[in-house]
């Protein structure tokens, strides 16, 4: 078991799921003029509104998982015990 290798993906998803979010928030503030559908908005959003944003921030945080994970493996290589 590789633990140093273990909590650096923990790491990377952790920080790559905070940075999709804030893309996301910052992205649809700037598109739309108000405030995210998430949280206590949620209640006062249309559900076109709720479905657009859950697809766009789904879309997003995937991508970023994938390139944190691939980031982590590239930087500890050939020394990932499976």
């Amino acid at each position: 078991m590789n633990v140093p290798y273990k909590l650096a993906t923990a790491g990377s998803l952790a920080l790559a799921g905070l940075i999709a979010n804030q893309v996301v928030d910052k992205g649809w503030k700037l598109f739309t003029g108000h405030e995210s559908p998430q949280g206590e908005n949620e209640d006062e959003a249309k559900f076109v509104e709720l479905i657009v944003f859950a697809m766009v921030s789904g879309v997003l945080v995937a991508v970023t998982r994938r390139y944190a994970l691939k980031g982590t493996k590239k930087f500890f290589g050939n020394s990932i015990e499976a």
